[in-house]
């Protein structure tokens, strides 16, 4: 009797086990392929992000001297990151040598699944506009408008749960002044927009740069830590 019994538990105590140690990676399914992986608690729909070099130029290798400031945010909260950015664009202009597209022209943000948290990085560029091919200097009004444009955009086809935040245009030691000026653009925008505004002045100081611009290593860190702790 004693063995009967005992057979008839080990069914029910393996079960418990497994359950115990499947349960939590259950809970994690995935929905591609039966893939496991950890839902974030902060962006269980992911994070999407809109910009201009400063995103689009690094990639999402942890340790990896090019790992970008939005793979660093996208592993300290367990969110996948989806990136839309090209080098040399912004609000207003089109990427280098005035071919590519505008923030407005990537109609893909919102037309595929909503993210739980967008980020718009960009307005570096945004202090030429393109005219016949050629690079001309903007106009207040018209890094404005730009501005103004697509934050309306955002407004209307992007649903209220997800959260807009908009990133003051991480600026290097080249040409402080216009960074002065475009980064105030933006805040007032987006601020009028009633959206978040993180800054990341003084971020890209001259020894977390490469060229006077674009962010090392360094740089892209000290531009996560700013989006960390204001999403902490």
């Amino acid at each position: 009797m004693t063995v009967t019994r005992t057979a008839a538990r080990r069914p029910v105590a393996i079960a418990f086990v497994l359950a115990l140690v499947l349960g939590p990676f259950v809970a994690w399914q995935g929905a591609q392929g039966g893939q496991t992986h950890e839902v974030s608690a902060l962006a269980p729909q992911g994070i999407v992000v809109v910009g201009d070099s400063i995103t689009a130029r690094y990639n999402d290798s942890p340790g990896d001297d090019d790992q970008g400031w939005w793979s660093i945010v996208g592993h300290r909260f367990g969110a996948q990151v989806r990136t839309y950015a090209q080098s040399g664009s912004g609000y207003l202009r089109p990427g280098h040598r005035c071919e590519g597209n505008r923030f407005i022209d990537r109609t893909q943000v919102y037309s595929g699944p909503a993210p739980s948290i967008l980020f718009v990085e960009g307005g570096r560029n945004d202090w030429a506009r393109c005219v016949d091919g050629m690079f001309v200097p903007s106009t207040d009004a018209e890094i404005h408008h730009a501005v103004d444009t697509y934050l309306d955009t955002l407004q209307t086809f992007v649903p209220a749960t997800t959260r807009v935040i908009v990133l003051g245009p991480p600026w290097g030691p080249l040409d402080p002044t216009t960074g002065v000026r475009i980064t105030r653009i933006v805040r007032a925008q987006a601020e009028s927009h009633g959206f978040q505004f993180i800054s990341t002045a003084g971020a890209l100081t001259a020894a977390r740069v490469v060229d006077g611009v674009h962010p090392n290593r360094h740089g892209s860190a000290a531009i996560a830590r700013r989006v960390i702790r204001a999403l902490e």
